[in-house]
């Protein structure tokens, strides 16, 4: 059965040094990509921040939450099938590409037409051509879709490195090149376009394996089984993170739609930074272990100690210097979101595990439990933020810290009862990293308390990000975190040409 798909799966009889090393080169490749992608597209946030208005983005920023509710209906046919199917024949692959294709053709036209209708209700009809050109864009991905799912079932992440890091890469130029042209906010919507052509490409052309494209149905009720569940759980909380944007843009303003948005960007940069493409690596990874019938209790408590360890010093940091870090990203037309990330990032504390959850349950088959904890924590957060967007901006944010801890606490509920944890043993995986966080924030703390104000200066800010790394490492020596361990271990392996990365697998 393996043999059918010719390479797209390999046998794993172990979880050993070898399988350890290919876990670390796979981290290496994924990481070194994610971060190209994350420094383009801060340097395209960067710059179109200076170019665009926040009303002009803000047309962007709602044409985007209508497409991210698009974008889950398509997880009724997910490609994540793929990875966490047992045996996987070419049938199952062509099967899966089918059904795809029908569903992403029924959402395109879906979206394509809506769109005066969409845009009548926002009284704004830049939303018009927008939408459907991020149509467009929307179906043109899915000929990357399953060759890139393939690949990361087969955990080869240079080939998919050299993919995804060609369509940031186009993103950002198209962007750039489009927004200094004057096209404003068509400048993404382009990009988008040419960003899917590139990844598009460039997928088949690494991959030829043509037969991916032949239509089949074979399989086609499997694949919606999977695709149900996820499914709904993607088009529930999709809407619930698209909610806030079209709640403001509606109440509000398209300004106050965009500063939202900026804020809540900048303050997801400790988590692209820090986990960088660790997470696409670990589904691929724990579903081996789980195929494999072995427990995935310690890699997750090891993961989670090692993410709070950097997660939680970079958000207290973040919150402290959000002043500086707003207006040297964005520049000085952006200053109202300051206190989004100030207030974001704290209530961000609480999201520590959440990368690693989904994983989790789709590893062990629990894709059932995904819904039934999106079908709590949505409701209950959409109605929490709809109430505080009647009260503005800074309500919302504020309602995120109702929002996060109990979205943090039902999810863990929910993993707890497939890997049997304790709650003392996740409080006994993360108290080291939370000593370790106080220690670092005292530095930046320091500096503004003695300046007298947020505002402080880029050198200003640089000093007490300077402190907040001696105290960093100071908090791990003196908490005898794991970290530290990973990183002289990481420093002896990069000195003997090995390879670098957590164990987060161990």
């Amino acid at each position: 059965m393996v043999g059918e798909c010719r390479g797209w799966q390999r046998p794993h009889r172990i979880w050993g040094p070898e399988r350890m090393a290919v876990v670390k080169r796979a981290l290496i490749l994924s990481t070194g990509e994610r971060y190209i992608a994350l420094v383009s597209n801060f340097v395209t946030v960067a710059i179109v921040s200076r170019i665009l208005t926040p009303a002009e983005i803000g047309v962007s920023v709602i044409g985007m939450a209508f497409v991210g509710i698009a974008m889950s209906a398509r997880e009724f046919a997910s490609a994540n099938f793929l990875i966490q199917r047992q045996h996987l024949t070419r049938a199952d692959v062509r099967g899966a590409f089918t059904v795809m294709l029908l569903f992403t053709s029924i959402i395109t036209i879906a979206l394509a037409s809506s769109a005066p209708l969409l845009a009548g209700a926002y009284g704004d009809e830049r939303l018009i051509p927008y939408l459907r050109v991020i149509a467009a864009a929307f179906f043109l991905e899915l000929a990357a879709a399953p060759v890139i799912t393939l690949l990361r079932r087969d955990m080869a992440f240079g080939k998919i490195a050299a993919i995804n890091t060609s369509g940031a890469v186009a993103a950002a130029a198209v962007t750039i090149s489009l927004a200094l042209l004057g096209f404003s906010y068509m400048s993404f919507a382009w990009a988008w376009v040419a960003s899917a052509v590139v990844t598009g490409l460039l997928a088949v052309g690494l991959s030829r394996q043509f037969w991916i494209f032949m239509p089949s149905l074979v399989g086609w009720r499997a694949m919606l089984a999977f695709g149900g569940y996820n499914g709904a759980t993607s088009l529930l909380y999709k809407t619930y993170e698209a909610l806030p944007y079209l709640l403001l843009g509606r109440i509000l303003s398209l300004d106050a739609a965009a500063l939202y948005s900026r804020g809540l960007m900048i303050c997801q940069l400790p988590d692209k930074v820090i986990l960088g493409g660790a997470i696409s690596v670990i589904l691929p990874a724990f579903s081996a272990e789980a195929r494999q019938g072995r427990s995935l209790k310690q890699p997750y408590l090891n993961a989670l100690g090692l993410i709070t360890a950097l997660q939680w010093p970079a958000l207290l940091v973040l919150s402290v210097l959000a002043y500086p870090i707003v207006d040297l990203l964005l520049g000085d037309q952006w200053h109202g979101v300051v206190a989004v990330v100030q207030i974001v990032a704290i209530a961000s504390l609480f999201s520590f595990s959440f990368e690693l959850n989904y994983p989790v349950l789709v590893s062990v088959g629990a894709v059932h439990d995904i819904f039934r904890r999106a079908l709590i924590v949505c409701p209950v957060s959409v109605v929490i933020i709809t109430v505080a967007a009647f009260f503005g901006l800074r309500a919302v944010a504020f309602s995120l810290l109702l929002v996060i801890p109990f979205q943090a606490f039902v999810s863990l509920t929910f993993v707890r009862r497939h890997i049997v944890i304790g709650w003392l043993e996740v409080w006994s995986a993360v108290w080291r990293s939370g000593v370790v966080a106080a220690i670092t924030v005292t530095g930046p703390l320091a500096v503004v308390v003695y300046i007298g104000s947020v505002e402080i200066s880029l050198v200003q800010a640089l000093s007490g990000a300077a402190l907040a790394a001696a105290g960093w490492l100071l908090g791990l020596w003196l908490t005898g975190h794991a970290l530290l361990t990973e990183i002289l271990r990481g420093v002896a392996d990069f000195r003997r040409g090995g390879l670098v990365a957590p164990g987060v697998l161990k």
